[in-house]
């Protein structure tokens, strides 16, 4: 009943309160800045449906200048007298950092000192600098599309001296001196403007200046500025919507794209240029959803709606078919991404009951399919004004699908980019292993182990020019009391005589536990005994390889930890920098993240050598979401049967892996192996870092902190084709995908579209 409440309070608030309004003030005293503002503003904001109040600044308070209720503020005053002055320019400056918009006419209307004054004008891309003189001798710098006349030089005019430093502020008008010496008299920026003394008036009195022109740039900003997206959710949304927006954000986190939440009834206060940073608006709620005239604009105005909810609750509700059907599996579109796992595309296996089926008429694109007896759209997108709306059936957003549903968002705009690591890490589990000379499948273990699978391995590394993360456990005794000893481990010869190899080889050595007990606290209640075994541990392999050493990587046995066994990990090994965990799991530690500032979890996303479907799809997600993927094998899956269930023999198994890596490196050569330890600080720097974006109709800028490790790569989509890259160079292009792989040489980079 309340969420039923709170839908029929936000409708009426859409109704009465959907637009921000513009706030236009002037002095009462001066009987002037009223009538000016009645006769060049008004009417535009009357033809242009947009509410206003019209106040006397005089008479008002202050604290009323709000972003909240106000999306742009427009004074015409003669002087600078204003009582409270310093409070007003505070928040004047307040309402522009919190993304408002202020223009002036003639002077700001205030006294104050120069900080005060600059706190306002720095904001808008200009520095005010004092220095009034009258000019009689001067040129004229004009942008002639903002004036209905020529301004005329045979007039004195008063200036004072303003700095515009911001490569965001145009200059329509500047005075130039014979010393040559400038004066920005009328300027433009994102945030506003001025328009200063007389240099709008021509010397009849008449305003020359285009001012509709003016509330036009104010008022008409192209969306998608920040390239930003807006995820629009409710704060009583039922556990299903809070787990499709924690996939969506983990998505779009992963793959630096910069978003924002927002409550349902928040959302509607929204004005248009409250709209313009972001390039999506993405309905992730079942609250019900209503068209308002901001969010036509929105799309008209090069924007993308994207509908994550009930079908009938978005504008394809009449074109819903009631039809049974049993789902088997999802087919993303094989344009979608360059790497696939069938020869019709993105294949993900599921299994679930459905009773609507959909018409689209041909305007509409379809990116996914759910396949049963037939094909259903899943993911569709349609052209709409300048911009598009799409659909994304919620039951398809799982942690399993985050890179394909990240490509069909991707899709649903003229061009877009993510981030992408470009990194692969291979893992050894379980290896150097314990061996006990008894025999499995008609092969004693110790000889499959090291005579032909540590064989063959080390062949098959060469081939690709992969440098493994091999991790090895010292016992499988499951104690977590002591004595800690390592008997078990010298069965033979063989694993001590392996760890002398692999410490004077290319691989990293890791640790994988002192046994296969996961450090829970369930399985360790005593903290000591973790560190005491972890400790013991890696000076048993000091010993044999007669050297100390550092265990940079670690990984969880059963891929299981707990954050108490992490603590306790740090405080035996502080040297550990990465910790794998699995992908596949749903606990805190099975997403990529940072931990006590220092320390890098690394899931891994696939592993084994077969069904080559799954391990193909599951390193296409985490490809295709953030450019990276981990594989781990271990050498006992020959012998163990929920890993190699179809018992096939080593000569199948090690085929199929080569068929992966093939097909990973025919796609993609340019891809970087690393081990675990070297990939540790690209993952610690592309998790830590933002980025920032700027966006224009033909181009997108790309900005990232000085001290970011390069080069960075980024995964661009786009329909339009590559003019040029100002900073950057393109790695790889795919044409059937329209998918380009840029390095960023720099901090700065640009790219540039042809239209």
């Amino acid at each position: 009943m309340k969420k039923v409440l709170i839908i029929f309070l936000v409708v009426i608030s859409i109704i009465t309160f959907s637009q921000k309004k513009f706030l236009l003030l002037y002095k009462g005293s001066e009987q002037y800045g009223e009538y000016m503002l009645k006769d060049y503003v008004i009417p535009y904001l009357e033809k242009n449906k947009i509410n206003y109040e019209l106040l006397d600044v005089e008479r008002m308070n202050f604290y009323r200048i709000n972003s909240n209720d106000f999306s742009t503020i427009i004074t015409w005053y003669y002087s600078n007298d204003l009582e409270n002055s310093v409070l007003y320019l505070r928040q004047l400056s307040i309402f522009i950092e919190n993304g408002g918009t202020f223009f002036f006419f003639n002077n700001i209307g205030a006294n104050a000192d120069a900080r005060e004054l600059n706190n306002v004008f720095n904001k808008i891309g200009i520095h005010y600098k004092y220095g009034y003189k009258q000019l009689t001798n001067y040129q004229i710098e004009y942008e002639r599309n903002f004036f209905k006349t020529s301004p005329s030089t045979d007039i004195s005019r008063p200036v004072e001296e303003y700095e515009v430093f911001s490569k965001d502020t145009k200059i329509i008008l500047s005075f130039k001196t014979i010393d040559k010496k400038k004066y920005p008299m009328i300027f433009l920026s994102k945030n506003g403007g001025g328009a200063i003394f007389n240099s709008f008036i021509d010397k009849e009195g008449n305003v020359i200046l285009d001012i509709q022109k003016i509330l036009h740039y104010l008022t008409n900003k192209k969306v998608g500025r920040e390239n930003k997206i807006l995820v629009v959710c409710d704060k009583y949304d039922k556990e299903f919507y809070l787990e499709k927006q924690f996939q969506l954000k983990k998505l779009l986190e992963y793959a630096k794209i910069n978003f924002e939440t927002v409550y349902v009834e928040k959302f509607f206060d929204h004005s248009y240029i409250d709209l313009t940073p972001f390039r999506y608006i993405i309905w992730i709620t079942d609250s019900k959803f209503i068209t308002t005239k901001t969010i036509k604009r929105f799309i008209n105005n090069g924007g993308t709606f994207l509908f994550i909810t009930d079908l009938y609750n978005t504008p394809w509700n009449n074109n819903i078919v009631t039809e049974k059907n049993n789902i088997k599996k999802i087919l993303f579109n094989k344009k979608l991404f360059f790497l696939s796992n069938t020869d019709e595309g993105c294949e993900f296996d599921i299994d679930f009951d459905i009773d609507f089926n959909v018409d689209l008429d041909a305007s509409n694109i379809v990116l996914a399919n759910l396949v049963g007896s037939k094909p259903i759209p899943a993911v569709w997108y349609k052209k709409e004004g300048k911009g598009y709306i799409g659909y994304i059936y919620p039951p398809i957003i799982m942690k399993e699908t985050r890179g394909l549903i990240l490509q069909c968002i991707l899709e649903m705009q003229d061009f877009n980019i993510s981030g992408f690591l470009n990194s692969f890490i291979f893992y050894l589990d379980d290896f150097p292993i314990p061996s006990y000379n008894v025999s499995k499948r008609d092969v004693i273990d110790t000889d499959f182990y090291y005579k032909t699978w540590w064989k063959d391995i080390k062949a098959f590394a060469k081939s690709y020019n992969i440098k493994y993360t091999i991790v090895t456990p010292l016992s499988y005794n499951g104690v977590s009391n002591p004595p800690f000893e390592f008997s078990e481990y010298l069965i033979t010869h063989f694993p001590k005589d392996t760890l002398i190899e692999i410490d004077n080889s290319d691989f990293e050595l890791g640790l994988h536990g002192y046994n296969h007990l996961s450090l829970t606290k369930k399985n360790w209640p005593n903290p000591q005994n973790i560190i005491e075994s972890l400790k013991a541990s890696k000076k048993f392999l000091e010993s044999i390889l007669g050297h100390k050493i550092f265990l940079n990587s670690y990984v969880a046995p059963n891929n299981i930890i707990d954050e108490y066994g992490v603590q306790n990990l740090i405080k035996a090994l502080p040297e550990v920098t990465t910790i794998g965990t699995t992908y596949s799991s749903t606990d805190e530690f099975s997403e990529y993240m940072i931990y006590n500032n220092n320390v890098v979890i690394i899931p891994r996303t696939t592993y084994g050598y077969y069904p080559l479907k799954r391990i193909l799809i599951s390193s296409i997600n985490t490809l295709a979401n953030f450019g990276s993927f981990q594989h781990f094998i271990h050498p006992d899956d020959f012998f163990a049967k929920d890993r190699n269930p179809m018992q096939k023999d080593w000569d199948e198994l090690i085929s199929i892996l080569d068929k992966f890596y093939y097909k990973i490196k025919s796609k993609m050569p340019w891809l970087k192996n690393y081990t675990a330890s070297e990939a540790y600080p690209y993952f610690l720097d592309y998790l830590t870092q933002k980025y920032e974006y700027k966006i224009n109709e033909n181009y997108i800028e790309i900005t990232i902190p000085n001290y970011s490790l390069m080069p960075k790569y980024f995964l661009l989509k786009t329909k339009l084709p590559v003019e040029k890259i100002i900073g950057g160079k393109i790695v790889s292009f795919y044409l059937e995908n329209d998918i380009y792989i840029i390095q960023m040489q720099g901090t700065r980079m640009k790219i540039f579209f042809l239209r």
